[in-house]
């Protein structure tokens, strides 16, 4: 089959588009399938390292976009460039990930007008909840209400467009669905590397040996992992951090592991901490290893579509804690392989993680039933799911 994938980016920008877009590519190959990759080019345009050699890749005209020092997003002049590569290839199904960043740049739904001109099945995944952004700072978040309402219709509108649609959280798909969506189709269409992430890369003194940390060695961690930006329950985290810092002191220890524009509040407010530690970015083959040498893995994010960092996280035996928000509830069970708390509830979470940290046996308990899931959590399950629903956008 050839598939041309077009996505909003690549590797080694690192988010859950361009891991997925990674993982499936891999895949694809393996199957002997022809892939197209179209994704903006980075700036010294250059093809992306580790890219496997039988995937045709078109670097396409951007701009810097986002946070992100190197991710990019399309310019208009990428959609001459996106019809030129898609006439050579002669794709069989065109695939596009995160199609509302992709039309912002271009100026046109990706991919509609070869697919229907040469009546080419063209799929659509959603990725990113990006209309809940609207005020994610925190103080005017009820405010814009009726914005995000009028831009969630929009975002249906537009994958109204494809022949299908690929949701990988069932209360994504709701909500899409109340807003008009009548092409979409749920399923558990992400994954974690089960051989990258795994609890057997825990060692003794790893926090000593690997950050200068022998404090750290010994106690229970909880780890905080991903962009210092709002969006990631940065607001919340401000009352929740020191609320545990009195509750427990230095018995539980709190790492945070990314960079962003919120660093330096970050930081000031890791500081004070018992026991904190703010490590900055971490490689991403570095991240196995931390995952493993935690003990709990904790995320107050709101806007969670289906977190492949939750994925990962119980895939290397770490009970999640979050919000009974966005995605999360369909990724983790309450009471079996983490917690889950109503958002802005700090007494709740910090009384539930207090639990955790000074019951062994209730944690414990929680990391068995992490460990359950991993057979179900590998990209090999994901990429069948995803091949599957595949077979089923054909063009009108």
């Amino acid at each position: 089959m050839r598939i041309a994938i077009l996505a909003s980016g690549v590797l080694p920008v690192l988010d859950g588009v361009t891991v997925s877009v990674d993982a499936r590519v891999r895949r694809l190959v393996a199957r002997g399938d022809e892939v197209l990759l179209l994704a903006p080019a980075a700036a010294d345009g250059a093809r992306p390292a580790g890219l496997p050699e039988a995937v045709t890749f078109v670097g396409l005209p951007s701009v810097p976009f986002g946070a992100a020092a190197s991710d990019r997003n399309v310019v208009p002049a990428a959609a001459r460039e996106i019809d030129r590569a898609l006439a050579a290839f002669r794709p069989d199904l065109i695939h596009v990930d995160e199609p509302e960043r992709l039309a912002l740049g271009l100026r046109r739904i990706p991919g509609q007008a070869f697919a229907r001109r040469h009546r080419v099945p063209l799929v659509a995944f959603f990725h990113t909840n990006f209309a809940d952004y609207l005020g994610a700072e925190g103080r005017y978040y009820g405010l814009v209400a009726p914005v995000r309402a009028v831009v969630w219709r929009v975002v249906a509108q537009l994958y109204s467009r494809y022949d299908a649609t690929l949701v990988p959280s069932a209360a994504s798909l709701a909500r899409l669905r109340r807003f008009g969506l009548a092409n979409g189709r749920a399923g558990r269409f992400n994954g974690a590397d089960t051989r990258g992430f795994r609890p057997d890369l825990r060692q003794p003194g790893y926090w000593a040996d690997r950050w200068g940390r022998p404090d750290i060695d010994g106690r229970v961690v909880m780890l905080i992992a991903g962009r210092l930006t709002a969006d990631k329950g940065w607001a919340d985290w401000q009352r929740v951090l020191p609320a545990l810092a009195v509750r427990l002191g230095d018995a539980l220890a709190i790492v945070v592991a990314g960079d962003g524009a919120l660093r330096g509040e970050v930081e000031r407010l890791v500081a004070p901490l018992p026991a904190g530690c703010l490590t900055g970015a971490v490689p991403r083959a570095e991240m196995g290893a931390l995952l493993a040498n935690s003990d709990l893995y904790a995320t107050l994010s709101r806007f969670e579509n289906a977190s492949l960092a939750v994925y990962e996280a119980l895939a290397s035996g770490l009970p999640v804690l979050g919000l009974e928000a966005g995605g999360l509830p369909g990724q983790v069970r309450h009471g079996v392989d983490g917690l889950l708390f109503r958002p802005g509830d700090v007494s709740g979470f910090v009384g539930g993680l207090a639990r955790l940290v000074e019951d062994e046996d209730a944690r414990r308990a929680l990391r068995e039933g992490a460990l359950a899931q991993r057979p179900l959590l590998d990209w090999d399950s994901a990429f069948a799911a995803w091949r599957d629903a595949l077979s089923a956008g054909d063009p009108p």
